[in-house]
């Protein structure tokens, strides 16, 4: 059972984002939920990105802010993302995880509204709507092809029963950032796997056997759109981890009796089930 006013740790995994680690870290210090700790984890930056982060989160303002805790861990050796995100959760003393990438923004009433989510019906994995940025924060949701094709994506969710059957067609939470989950899931599901491009959405279907994920109709978490965004260096590998993702999570929905009584799968949803995995071709995933 979560508490009236939980212990939320933010953990932020950095990796050469010196030009916008401090909107960053200003976003976290502006939000209106109070018991937060941060902990940052700089990949091995090559770019100075470790000695801004010391600089700002030595100002007075931060210290007073964050009376429950700054950690600061540098990588001597780069180890990808998920091992900054693993490494910044063994951390963690909260009872609530909220992921922020060190290019990205919080709304200031981020961690206020999911926690309040989270405590009124009981969900153990949330994520919000996104809004699409560029470097100087100007809104290019709808201008950006990229940016415009993963806003449609979550206005996917709203065409199936249920958020894990979207999940099934694409990564709905976007991005690692978007992810607020509590500690004791984080537990049962396991650390984040070491796919360089889709640890994201490997975390998010895994968490599909234990709970059902709540998406947020606010627009509360602010993706940066650059010229050295991850995804893009990374897209021509998708499609083979995308193939050990699937293929692993749908030989267990198959298989297993799932705690998410809301989970794709032929028991939870008989019939329906066999039909979706006809519709979008991802019967060639199990295996025979």
């Amino acid at each position: 059972m979560i508490s009236e006013t939980p212990l939320v740790s933010i953990v932020i995994p950095c990796y050469n984002h010196k030009h916008f680690v401090k909107r960053c870290l200003d976003s976290v210090a502006a939000q209106t939920y109070e018991r937060l700790e941060v902990i940052i984890v700089d990949d091995c930056s090559s770019d100075d990105s470790s000695r801004e982060i010391e600089h700002l989160i030595q100002r007075n303002s931060w210290k007073t802010r964050f009376s429950d805790g700054t950690l600061f861990h540098k990588f001597t050796k780069n180890q990808g993302a998920h091992a900054a995100i693993n490494y910044g959760v063994s951390q963690s003393n909260g009872k609530i995880i909220a992921i922020l990438n060190s290019d990205d923004m919080y709304h200031p009433n981020r961690i206020k509204c999911i926690v309040n989510v989270m405590q009124s019906h009981k969900h153990e994995f949330v994520f919000s709507k996104v809004e699409y940025i560029d470097e100087n924060d100007r809104s290019i949701t709808q201008s950006h092809p990229v940016a415009h094709r993963y806003f449609l994506i979550q206005k996917l969710i709203e065409q199936y029963p249920s958020v894990g059957f979207a999940s099934l067609i694409s990564n709905v939470g976007i991005s690692t950032g978007n992810f607020v989950f509590t500690k004791e899931l984080f537990n049962r599901v396991g650390e984040f796997s070491s796919y360089r491009y889709c640890h994201d959405w490997d975390f998010l279907l895994r968490s599909l056997l234990h709970t059902e994920p709540f998406c947020m109709e606010q627009d509360l978490y602010y993706y940066r759109f650059h010229g050295k965004n991850t995804f893009e260096s990374l897209e021509s590998i998708g499609d083979e981890e995308s193939t050990k993702i699937l293929t692993s999570i749908l030989s267990q929905m198959q298989s297993h009796k799932l705690s998410n009584l809301l989970a794709p799968s032929p028991l939870n949803w008989p019939i329906y089930f066999e039909l979706f995995l006809y519709w979008f071709n991802l019967g060639r995933y199990l295996k025979s």
